[in-house]
């Protein structure tokens, strides 16, 4: 692996807030979102079902199809017909699903039908005029209803409701037990929520007749498996489909999973003359859309008084709804955060995806990881509580020290790097721990209810994406890898094109100063490509905007394309200037002699002659100045049930809160929120904070407002922002965030991810606050979202939220 020293061959922006190239760009209303694209687009919508499960007994779209302005209409029995089911990761049970529903559905919202029109009035209109009767069968809601003997099946053909089960077992758990003085058990269950970014899902297909081909425009976060995706799933050869993303409005994971409608249009585009255009409508969204799927998690530790944690065992099951391409990968990722910080030897897992009449669920930003650390740093509490120790104290005693970095966890997963207790530390610090404990006590004698909460949590990236098969068996995809396409212009400027998308995250900043240090420029001569076309893109199944890769394996391909093209520059310069390439050195945009430094040629000189005075290059040198490069991640392991890692870099952070309850209105209001990270080395601290910010926000609404409501017919009963509450900036606490830095050995900058960050400890970080604060009433927190309804119950009635 190369080394810092030579990656860089300066230091003047890597590690500085350089101010993000993109915003500009973005606040004057001129980046290119899919609906910004002129086209001259049909438009399409969707019928969807307003049962949680029925049989379709007829649809009839004569009246539709008869409505002035329309133009093409699909129903599922036509899907069914021309395309192959939705394929599955993780399931071991057989379930036939198409990307529309042909014979049964499924969930509320569940596509039944499609209309192509000349707008999207008239599209409109025309669903109201589709007759479908339906065969109504008792929905199944919760994850026990689903588990009751005689429950109704979502998918006969499984011949159960538990689409996986799988045990796994890391360590010597019998001995961790044998030797343990006690054992603590709890139940938890987490709520249904996810993501809601500006931009919602959106599509532009068109079919060319000539070439029987098809080009589509859309907000794909992870194109690479949505070409697979889409290809297989309508029979078609990959060159038949070209891809194109422009600008991404946010994607948190949630558009992950649109491919599905890709399909969709696809086949609505092949029965009409022009592209047709579908916007997904934010109702749509929340009711049908992907949400983090809800779960019922029981979790034990076994003890040392000392408060030692020997093992751990978990039965988690996760209520997947009806999408049977993702059911299952939010049990199995758990294992990157199963033991948290902690040197814990010994694990034992239950997991089961449960399949109910629930919108689909799809990897929301963290992925299973928040469920696991709030269980887990939840049950650290109580075991601080039950030992007579400080919550801070348990941790010191158990986490991961420094002079065991790298260290394995007992399912394989490396952490490569880090210092656990000193981030506690500087944490307590920065809150005035002490003194806060004092305010706490002193205010409970006036009737001001104050509590103090600590999360620790390792927060993973770069997933190696074989870890779902491994339920299954062998993979379609292993480890994780990007491509990068690198070229100097003839004016002797940069560009870039990445085989990755960029959502909201600064990925054209951090690419300009890792280049610009690369070349001795300066990051405004660096342009990235702000779109992803698959006829250009240096794509790979893997490739796309998730698990927190950027600063891994996207940037190791810029990495290595960089240098391929600045080791040929410095080959032509070499042969330009009359000198060996060890005495030359780069400089301000150009190559010189190291002692001489007025000796020099440009880059535009050295592109001159790599792209028009081509008879002038040295002998054995291929015209042109553009490099491609793939770059892996060297550390991933093949999915193996004893021994695998689910996910390849790992940050840490510890979050400390301080809230005060009003037992009068059950209300949460923030005093401090201390945050301290460990992203291994910061290519651009003013874009990691903003990240470390944001994934916080998002924790901070999973734990206090938003909420997927189902009613026992499984009808969502939260499908507008009026009833599915999202934060607030007047509504969110200052941050004081303090940061470490414990560079990475396995990535080529020494980085670590930092996108989902604070959603994970966040969860956990406010549940132990609010119980604290609760403390006097006896209140014990167990679930999610803690609103000021159950906190009123619980100090009242219930002691349990």
């Amino acid at each position: 692996m190369l080394k810092l020293d030579e990656i860089l061959v300066t230091r003047n922006w890597v590690g500085k807030p350089v101010r993000r190239k993109e915003d500009i760009r973005l606040v004057k209303g001129e980046a290119a979102y899919v609906d910004d694209l002129n086209m001259d687009c049909y438009q399409a919508a969707i019928l969807r079902s307003p049962y949680a499960h029925a049989r379709i007994s007829r649809i009839d779209l004569t009246k539709a199809g008869a409505l002035k302005g329309v133009v093409a209409v699909l129903t599922g029995q036509e899907v069914a017909r021309e395309t192959k089911p939705i394929s599955a990761r993780a399931i071991t049970r057989p379930a036939t699903q198409y990307v529309m529903a042909a014979d049964k559905v499924r969930y509320v919202g569940e596509p039944v039908a499609a209309v192509v029109a000349e707008d999207r009035y008239i599209a409109e209109d025309a669903l109201d005029l589709i007759e479908v009767e339906y065969e109504p069968l008792k929905p199944v809601v919760t994850i026990e209803d689903a588990l009751k003997p005689d429950a109704p099946l979502v998918f006969e053909e499984a011949g159960s409701n538990v689409l996986m089960h799988d045990k796994m077992q890391h360590g010597d758990i019998e001995q961790a037990y044998r030797e343990a003085d006690l054992t603590l058990k709890e139940k938890f269950k987490v709520h249904r929520y996810s993501s809601t970014p500006l931009e919602p899902w959106a599509i532009i297909a068109n079919y060319e007749r000539a070439s029987d081909s098809f080009v589509v425009w859309s907000n794909d976060q992870q194109h690479g498996r949505s070409l697979t995706n889409v290809c297989n799933t309508l029979g078609i050869p990959i060159h038949k489909l070209r891809l194109i993303v422009p600008d991404i409005g946010g994607g948190f994971g949630i558009k992950l999973a649109l491919w599905p409608y890709i399909v969709i249009l696809s086949l609505l585009a092949k029965k009409v003359s022009k592209p047709v255009k579908w916007i997904q409508t934010r109702r749509e969204h929340l009711l049908a859309g992907s949400h983090a799927p809800d779960a019922n998690v029981e979790i034990e530790l076994a003890l040392k008084k000392d408060g030692r944690i020997l093992g751990l065992r978990i039965t988690d099951i996760q209520n997947d709804g009806s999408f049977v391409h993702t059911a299952g990968i939010y049990g199995l990722i758990k294992f990157a955060t199963m033991v948290g910080c902690y040197g814990i030897k010994a694990t034992r897992a239950e997991l089961l995806s449960i399949v109910t009449n629930k919108a689909p669920t799809v990897q929301n930003r963290g992925v299973g990881k928040p469920t696991m650390i709030f269980a887990l740093e939840r049950m650290v509490d109580i075991a601080a509580k039950r030992l007579g120790l400080d919550p801070s104290e348990i941790r010191l005693r158990n986490f991961v020290k420094p002079d065991q970095m790298p260290h394995t966890t007992p399912s394989g997963e490396i952490y490569e790097s880090g210092d656990y207790p000193e981030c506690l530390r500087k944490a307590l610090r920065l809150v005035g721990y002490e003194e806060s404990k004092k305010k706490r006590d002193d205010g409970r004698k006036t009737g001001k209810y104050i509590g103090i909460g600590i999360s620790s949590g390792v927060e993973p990236g770069t997933s190696n994406l074989g870890y779902y098969y491994t339920a299954r068996g062998l993979p379609e995809y292993t480890g994780n890898a990007e491509g990068a396409i690198v070229g100097i212009d003839y004016d002797g400027n940069v560009n870039v094109i990445l085989g990755s998308v960029d959502s909201g995250q600064g990925h054209a900043t951090t690419t300009a100063q890792v280049v610009a240090d690369m070349l001795g420029i300066s990051p405004e001569r660096v342009s990235t490509a702000n779109t992803m076309d698959s006829l250009i893109s240096p794509f790979l199944g893997h490739s796309g905007v998730y698990s927190n890769k950027f600063n891994d394996v996207d940037l190791g391909a810029v990495i290595m394309a960089t240098k391929k093209v600045r080791d040929k520059m410095l080959k032509i310069a070499s042969h330009m200037l009359g000198a060996s390439v060890a005495e030359l050195k780069l400089k301000d945009g150009k190559v010189c002699l190291a002692k001489n430094e007025e000796k020099s040629v440009s880059f535009r000189e050295i592109a001159s002659l790599a792209y028009k005075r081509i008879l002038l290059l040295p002998e054995g040198v291929e015209p042109g100045l553009k490099e491609i490069a793939y770059y892996k991640n060297p550390i991933a392991k093949l999915p193996n049930r004893e021994d695998f890692n689910i996910q390849l870099t790992h940050s840490n952070s510890v979050h400390v809160v301080v809230v005060e309850v009003d037992v009068e209105t059950g209300t949460v209001n923030f005093l401090r929120y201390v945050i301290v990270h460990d992203c291994g080395n910061q290519i651009n601290p003013g874009i990691v904070e903003g990240m470390v910010i944001g994934s916080t926000v998002h924790g901070i609404g999973a734990s206090l407002l938003e909420e997927f409501v189902y009613n026992e017919e499984g009808q969502l009963l939260s499908t507008t922002f009026m009833d599915y509450l999202k934060p607030t900036a007047i509504g969110v606490p200052k941050f004081e965030l303090g940061h470490m830095e414990s560079a990475c050995p396995y990535t080529l900058l020494g980085t670590k991810a930092v996108g989902e960050g604070g959603s994970l400890p966040s969860l956990a970080a406010i549940a132990n606050a609010v119980e604290d604060a609760l403390s006097p009433f006896g209140v014990k927190v167990t679930s999610l979202p803690i609103t000021p309804e159950k906190v009123l119950r619980a100090v009242r009635e219930t002691k349990e939220i």
